[in-house]
Parts: structure tokens; C-alpha cells; sequence
């Protein structure tokens, strides 16, 4: 029983070093520095928001008097008044706000909470929601190139490539 155990253990260790050699190590590092590159890149990255002083004006509005929140919701809250005033301070340039990721998704959160009644507010929601919707859609590509990378390298990891 022995040699049958050692045999299986031969064996083995015969199928990993297959499995080894198909494994392209310059790839896999390759690709570990390509997301380290990345991520560092999004880290203080900032998107554009089309902007004019208006629509910041009713943006600041809807946050500072409107929004509806709960419990740690009220710290997103800050934060994006925060940058409004930041904003407002330096100005809009180029027709456009400079938000993080993470400020772009939460107001779009808070603009989807908007409720109201008749159609007094809804060009206000439509323009403001369209806006915050067109830079969602540049922080979901940028996060799925990063989700690509991740993808690329678990597959080199394992010697086959990804699809």
C-alpha cells in the first residue's frame, strides 16, 4: 500500500511541475504591476461632472436642505457639501465639478433618493441626475478595466488564458 501511496505522490508532483511549466511568470508579474499601477492611478483620481453654476446651485440646495438620509449616510452628506463648497470656491472650469469616485457614486445615491411632487422640480432631478449618470458610467469602465487586469491575472496564475 505504500508504494501505491508513494507512486500517487510521484505522480503528482509530476502533474505540478505541468502545471508549472505552463504558468508564464513574467506575465504574472507583469500583470501584478499593471494592477498595482492602476490602482494607484484611481486612487486620487477625480471625474469630470458637467457643470454650470446653476445646477450647482440647485445641487447644493438639494443637498444642504432636501436630501433625506439615515444614520451613516449623514458622513456622504458632508462630504459632498464639502466638495460643493470646494467647488464654488475655486469655481467651475470648463463647464465642469471635480468629484472623486466615491463623491460621484454617492450623490448619484442621494439624486435617485429624490422624490417630489408635480413637475416644478423634474428638469432639476433630470439634469442633475443625467450628469452624475454619464460619470457614473466613466467610474464603472475604469473599475471593470481593473476587474479585466484581476481577471487576466488569476488566469495566468494558472497557466491558461483568460477570454
Amino acid at each position: 500500500m505504500s508504494k501505491k501511496k508513494e507512486l500517487s505522490v510521484v505522480e503528482n508532483e509530476q502533474k505540478l511541475e505541468k502545471y508549472i511549466d505552463k504558468v508564464d511568470t513574467k506575465k504574472v508579474e507583469d500583470l501584478k504591476n499593471k494592477i498595482e499601477e492602476y490602482k494607484k492611478s484611481l486612487q486620487g483620481k477625480e471625474y469630470a461632472v458637467s457643470m454650470n453654476n446653476d445646477l450647482l446651485g440647485r445641487f447644493e440646495k438639494f443637498m444642504k436642505t432636501e436630501v433625506e438620509w439615515r444614520s451613516k449616510e449623514a458622513l456622504g452628506v458632508v462630504e459632498i457639501i464639502r466638495r460643493i463648497e470646494s467647488i464654488k470656491k475655486e469655481g467651475i472650469k470648463d463647464g465642469v465639478g471635480y468629484f472623486t469616485n466615491l463623491e460621484v457614486e454617492a450623490s448619484h445615491y442621494f439624486i435617485l433618493k429624490w422624490s417630489g411632487k408635480g413637475d416644478s422640480e423634474i428638469s432639476d432631478f433630470i439634469s442633475l441626475w443625467k450628469t452624475f449618470e454619464e460619470t457614473l458610467a466613466l467610474i464603472h469602465q475604469d473599475n471593470q478595466n481593473l476587474k479585466d487586469l484581476e481577471k487576466d491575472l488569476a488566469a495566468a496564475e494558472q497557466g491558461i488564458t483568460a477570454e
